[in-house]
């Protein structure tokens, strides 16, 4: 496969990442919103990392 023409996209597109979807998930439901935003920057910033990541290696 040419990873060159392979594109990455979100499944959930226009999707709203805020602290509210976060706690629909297992093991979240409990979270304050500042512990949720907290985690969601973290994720954020792992997303930012793989991405950069990618795109230079292009694996």
């Amino acid at each position: 496969m040419d990873m060159s023409k392979v594109l990455i996209e979100p499944k959930q597109k226009n999707g709203t990442f805020n602290s509210t979807w976060l706690k629909t998930f297992k093991g979240f439901e409990d979270y304050s919103e500042e512990e949720a935003e907290r985690i969601l920057d973290q994720l954020r910033e792992l997303a930012n990392i793989v991405c950069c990541h990618v795109q230079k290696t292009g694996t």
